[in-house]
Formats: structure tokens, sequence, C-alpha cells
């Protein structure tokens, strides 16, 4: 190292910032890949919920089981009395004395929060989800529906408790449609 004559020696007063350029490509493409990543993750909640909504029936039908109980998933406003509004929360609990609500002395399992701020529908026309201790559905069997402008889904419920998905709904041209498959709402004017 002492006698290379190929051993140069670094000068450490160069190269020390960026240019103008380098610097105005560096900006665009940060801002670039954050924006794509931004509208990635904001259209990932529209495929995740009715993955959720699938998973917390599964789950519904399992405490049933398991506790050989009335379960219920149902919307709520105030954390006892099920609505038929399923854009709300939804409380998953055992309703021990068979009244259709959830009383003070009946545990709450799990609460499910929709996401914010995505625009979708739920539809299904009762106020909950109702499995006996068999694992059955109690009431309506029937098909709830998820639309959003990025997917839309339908999760079956047969009277014996299997739950399946339908990949997607078709839009229905009309409010009139008189289809008798499971169709997502028209889209609104």
């Amino acid at each position: 190292m002492y006698g290379n004559k190929h051993y140069k020696k670094c000068d450490h007063n160069k190269n020390l910032g960026l240019t103008l350029i380098e610097l105005v490509t560096v900006t665009a493409l940060v801002s670039v890949i954050a924006s794509a990543a931004s509208s990635g993750i904001e259209s990932t909640k529209y495929w995740l919920e009715p993955n959720r909504l699938f998973s917390a029936i599964q789950e519904t039908r399992s405490l049933s089981i398991t506790h050989n109980e009335h379960a219920v998933l149902c919307p709520t406003e105030d954390g006892f009395n099920c609505i038929k509004n399923w854009q709300l929360p939804l409380i998953m609990f055992i309703d021990y004395n068979n009244n259709k609500k959830r009383d003070g002395n009946e545990r709450l399992f799990q609460t499910i929060t929709p996401y914010s701020n995505i625009e979708r529908t739920i539809e299904y026309p009762r106020t909950q989800i109702r499995f006996n201790g068999q694992g059955q559905i109690n009431g309506y069997t029937g098909t709830l529906k998820y639309c959003s402008e990025y997917n839309s889904k339908g999760i079956v419920l047969s009277r014996v408790g299997r739950i399946r998905v339908i990949q997607d709904l078709k839009r229905r041209k009309s409010a009139l449609s008189t289809d008798k498959q499971p169709t997502c709402p028209p889209p609104s004017i």
C-alpha cells in the first residue's frame, strides 16, 4: 500500500450534494409512489370489509355451537337493540333469554366497526343474523349484499348454517328489476 502507484487519494470535497435535476427527479418519484400507495390502501378497504363480514358471521356461528346457545350478529346504535341498518357497527353476543336484543347481563363478544369514509351499501332483510345452539340459522335465510364501486359480494346464509360467498353480484338496471338472483342496487344518478 505504501509503494503502490495506482493508489489515488480521494478528494472528499467533490460530490457533497445533489444537483437540482436529481432533487426534482427524486421528489417526483416519491410523490408518484406515495400517491399510488395511498389510493391502493384506500381501495383495499373495499376488498377487506366483505371478508370481515364473512369472518364475523362464521365466528357468530362458532360461538353458538361452542356455547350451545343462540348467538347473534346485528347492527346497533346503542350496543343493545338490533336495527336493520347494516352500515352501523355490528355486535356479537349470546342471547341467553332469546329476546332478540342484548341485555345488560349478556356479554358482548365483539364489536365490528365499519370502515369510515368509504361509499358502499350493505343490505340484509332482517335486523339480525341468529344461529341456534346447533349452528343453524334461526329465521330468515338469504343473502347479505355488499356493494361498492370496487366490488360486490353476496354472503349466502343457508338454513343449516352453511355460509358461502358469491364473488360478483350483478348490478340492477333499475330499482324495478325483478331478477331472482341477488343483485346490487342500481348506481345512483
